[in-house]
């Protein structure tokens, strides 16, 4: 159990942010120290460097300033040695022989120039020490080649190693408050993603009413938690919209089920005469039939709202607009309705014929419904940019503010009471719906205008597809 609770632990996204917390930090501190360690010793040896020089300098003006006095040369030298006996301080003069004339104190192990012949005014490091060669100018020039002034390199190695232990205890204790910052902060970043996890795993399909709490940090957890809140209200919304769903296909199927049976009990109930069961018979063929158009309904919706691969091609939906009015007109002539297209343009979409069909000849059909005689349909078809409008106009019974943002719901169907043919109204509130899903799935947009009293006008747009 403990193997499984460590193994565990070694899979969390918190454990994977402290390891790249102290990864990062303790990268950051080796470079940092590393980098550090090095400029402290460039400094010290550019410092050790600026004092030679100012030693060589100093020397050479107080040799020229004292020539050809050997002693006092000597003296001055050895003064000048003596005060720095700190740094370990060293001068050696050449004569024109190239040979050591004088050294300002015992330099047994101190390197003695590789190549004494000429001296080439270089700063140079050799077993621990650090020196200049450089030659004489002036009058002291007359009896000497040049000479060397140089001082212990222990010192800047001795501060260069005290830093050095100084950045290791550093180190140490990065690497032990790494680990315990890194998990801190590891917490408190994943903190929210544990209570989005503890949230998610009390949801069910039956209680989508929990939200994750947002902070307003207006960071990435805040903008995750925001579109997480936002797709539970989407996934809400659909499971309520298909539980009304199932509910009114139940309800509209038991309907004519219903009817059904009942006929068949009553033929069934005693003898009748052929006539009387012919009648039965019909009966239940209407209901059969109005059966078999709802779940022709319910299943082009289904399918349509799926996103089933439906294959899309170009059709001219000048002539689909043609073949509807050509199919209507004569129903119209007989409900003394003037039924008119308005105009045609030519214009080429990507859909599947039958459905936009079906779309325009169930837009139609219902201004036919709802106009009364004497009332006028318009149909018309035209360009805009890049989209072909059509628009379905009446001046029917209109529909109410309050419910032309139901219309193209499922099995919605809106007041009738103020229609003069409401009984002979039809429909089960599908047609609007399946022609926004197959319009939709085409890549285009319905919509109502209207009001009471006064007519409506039901606008589709579509993709115009440019002729090949």
């Amino acid at each position: 159990m403990f193997l499984f609770r460590i193994n565990s632990l070694f899979k969390t996204l918190r454990f994977r942010l402290m390891l790249w917390n102290i990864s990062v930090v303790l990268i950051s501190v080796v470079l940092t120290l590393i980098a550090l360690r090095t400029s402290f010793r460039v400094t010290l040896l550019r410092e050790t460097d600026q004092l030679l020089r100012e030693d060589a300098i100093e020397i050479e003006l107080a040799a020229n300033a004292m020539h050809p006095d050997l002693n006092a040369i000597r003296a001055e030298i050895e003064r000048h040695t003596a005060s720095h006996k700190h740094r370990g301080l060293f001068v050696q003069l050449y004569d024109k022989n190239k040979k050591p004339f004088f050294s300002s104190l015992d330099l047994e192990g101190i390197p003695l120039p590789i190549n004494p012949v000429r001296i080439s005014n270089t700063l140079q490091t050799s077993e621990g020490f650090r020196f200049l060669d450089k030659s004489l100018q002036g009058k002291v020039a007359k009896d000497f080649l040049g000479f060397r002034v140089g001082s212990r390199m222990d010192l800047v190695e001795e501060d260069v190693e005290s830093l050095s232990w100084l950045m290791l205890a550093s180190m140490g204790f990065v690497v032990l408050i790494a680990p315990v910052g890194g998990y801190i902060l590891a917490v408190q970043a994943t903190k929210p993603i544990a209570d989005i996890i503890n949230t998610t795993s009390r949801l069910r399909p039956q209680n989508l009413t929990e939200r994750f709490i947002i902070k307003g940090t207006g960071d990435e957890l805040d903008r995750l938690t925001l579109t997480i809140n936002s797709f539970l209200d989407r996934i809400a919304a659909f499971i309520q919209k298909k539980r009304e769903f199932v509910a009114n296909a139940a309800h509209e199927l038991r309907s004519p089920l219903t009817a059904i049976g009942a006929a068949s009990e009553l033929a069934l109930a005693r003898d009748r005469t052929p006539e009387e069961y012919r009648e039965t018979l019909g009966e239940i063929s209407d209901k059969c039939d109005h059966f078999r158009l709802l779940i022709n309904q319910l299943l082009l919706l289904a399918e349509t709202e799926a996103g089933a691969n439906i294959p899309h091609h170009v059709i001219q939906m000048d002539c689909i607009i043609e073949k509807s009015y050509d199919m209507f007109k004569d129903v119209a002539s007989q409900q003394h309705i003037h039924f008119k297209l308005d105009s045609t343009s030519p214009a080429l979409v990507l859909g599947e014929a039958r459905q936009i069909q079906q779309v325009v000849n169930n837009l139609i059909d219902n201004a036919l419904k709802f106009t009364p005689e004497g009332g006028t349909i318009v149909v018309e078809l035209y360009k805009e940019a890049s989209k072909i409008v059509l628009n379905v106009s009446d001046t029917g019974v209109g529909i109410s503010k309050e419910d032309q943002s139901k219309v193209f719901d499922r099995f919605f169907q809106a007041d009738r009471s103020h229609t003069k043919n409401a009984e002979a109204l039809g429909g089960n509130g599908l047609g609007l719906s399946i022609c926004k899903a197959i319009v939709e799935s085409m890549g285009g947009t319905i919509s109502v205008t209207s009001t009471l009293e006064k007519g409506s006008t039901f606008t589709i747009t579509l993709p115009l597809v440019a002729p090949v």
